[in-house]
């Protein structure tokens, strides 16, 4: 393993770990050796400043411990965030400024504990609103200002309602937090987000067209199975994390640009014509190469004249086939990480017992002890002093220790939100567990009754209608 900076620089060679390829042995155990021989980045993160601590990132300025997040700036503790600037704990968030703990929100400022907002000013705990301003507590409005759980009021009104609730302390914030989650049950939801888009399915989708079973993307075509994608993306299938490709098929981390990349992980910045490949950036027409940087014409990192590679590429698709193992993905052997390391454990929960049935490793609790906190976390933001950022903060929910930088402290005072007294795993957990997930249920419409596909469980609690019945219902 390397870090970034050794990774991309000069002072070694990937082609030095070139080997021949064995006719006589399976491909994955040959790529296996590969793959424990090359030094990898230490961190996916390409074009980004003063960010150290990011990850699976591109061209990101001051952020801090946001995750498969492109193109923002002032950022943290958020996943899945595209354009946004001083935003904190956020999940799912596009083109948003100064927001916190909000999901699946898009061109919002200044919104606090809102869900599936769009074009929304300074809204508090609002789920389904478009177009609005001032709102504290409302679902499914639309062009409103100053609405209190729903209700109209006058701006003086409002603002005095607001300041009752104190939501600057930690009791006042779970008392809102409670209220809203009663109150929105009493409104329907629609069935799945697709804005914008054409003959496709999924949820959380906007200017899409024939794209099928997706979940997280934008401006994709022809496509299906991709989740966590942005345009332009045409012609790709079973694909996580993708940008500007086309193509493409089974991959996790592609594009940026990347064309025809089939069958491997972690490719991008031109990549092109890849099989089985990991970690190879600006690569073309390889072969289960891994960690080779603008590698060209390589099989197992040993660089070949390009009609002997055409030649010699036909001989181990041939033999792969044989071997069964043409087609196949990756075997769960050749990951570096156990099955609760990966975001699989977000959108498809497993136990350790039946993650291990299926053959994937599973990582033991951490059995350290973890020091007392050292700090007492205040119940109003206006009680925090500067000694908050010095010392050791231990979660109510886990023990984890985590710190409170001078960064998020200047956030959390501008904002007047109180400092969290939860890690930051278990605030992203507790977000995960807000959306719904990258799957499709067949239910009924509760209003017209008509078969609908939704991202909403069967077992959920909310009231769900067909995309007719909920634009009737709002508008």
């Amino acid at each position: 393993m390397y870090k970034k900076e050794a990774w991309w620089s000069d002072t070694w060679d990937a082609g030095d770990y070139g080997r021949e390829f064995d006719f006589n042995r399976p491909f994955f155990s040959q790529l296996r050796e590969l793959i424990q021989s090359v030094p990898l980045m230490d961190l996916l993160v390409d074009k980004s400043y003063n960010s150290d601590y990011v990850n699976f990132c591109n061209n990101n300025k001051d952020c801090y411990l946001i995750f498969a997040s492109n193109d923002n700036e002032n950022c943290q503790y958020s996943s899945y965030i595209w354009s946004c600037q001083d935003s904190v704990d956020c999940l799912t968030a596009y083109n948003s400024e100064l927001c916190y703990e909000c999901v699946e929100v898009n061109k919002c400022y200044g919104c606090k504990y809102s869900t599936h907002c769009t074009n929304c000013i300074d809204c508090i705990f609002c789920e389904g609103c478009r177009n609005c301003q001032n709102c504290f507590g409302s679902v499914n409005l639309i062009g409103k200002q100053y609405c209190f759980f729903n209700e109209q009021l006058s701006k003086e009104e409002y603002e005095k309602r607001i300041a009752e609730l104190r939501l600057d302390t930690h009791e006042g914030l779970e008392r809102a937090k409670k209220m809203f989650t009663e109150h929105r049950l009493k409104f329907p939801m629609r069935a799945t987000q697709i804005t914008n888009c054409e003959n496709s399915t999924g949820t959380n989708l906007s200017n899409c067209k024939n794209v099928q079973q997706s979940f997280d993307t934008n401006g994709a075509q022809d496509s299906k199975f991709i989740t966590l994608g942005d345009k332009p993306i045409s012609d790709c299938y079973d694909i996580t994390g993708i940008q500007e490709a086309e193509l493409s098929y089974y991959n996790t981390v592609t594009g940026v640009p990347g064309y025809r990349i089939v069958l491997s992980v972690y490719n991008w910045n031109g990549a092109k014509n890849l099989l089985y490949c990991v970690q190879s950036p600006s690569a073309q027409d390889c072969f289960g190469t891994v960690g080779f940087h603008k590698a060209r014409h390589t099989i197992l990192n040993k660089e070949y004249p390009k009609e002997e590679y055409e030649k010699m590429c036909a001989r181990i698709i041939e033999h792969m086939q044989k071997t069964g193992e043409w087609g196949e993905f990756f075997p769960a052997s050749l990951s570096p990480f156990n099955y609760n390391e990966t975001i699989a454990q977000d959108h498809f929960p497993l136990n350790e017992g039946q993650a291990k049935e299926l053959g994937w490793g599973w990582r033991p609790k951490d059995s350290k002890e973890f020091q007392p906190a050292t700090v007492q976390i205040p119940n109003s933001i206006d009680e925090v002093t500067d000694e908050i950022t010095k010392g050791i903060c231990a979660c109510e929910i886990c023990a984890k220790n985590y710190r409170i930088t001078a960064q998020e402290l200047k956030f959390y005072r501008t904002q007047r939100i109180p400092v969290p007294k939860q890690c930051p795993d278990c605030r992203h957990n507790a977000r995960n567990k807000i959306r719904t997930p990258w799957r499709l249920w067949t239910r009924e419409c509760a209003k017209c009754k008509k078969a609908i596909q939704t991202s909403y469980a069967p077992n959920r609690p909310e009231t769900i209608y067909c995309e007719t019945c909920y634009l009737a219902e709002v508008y």
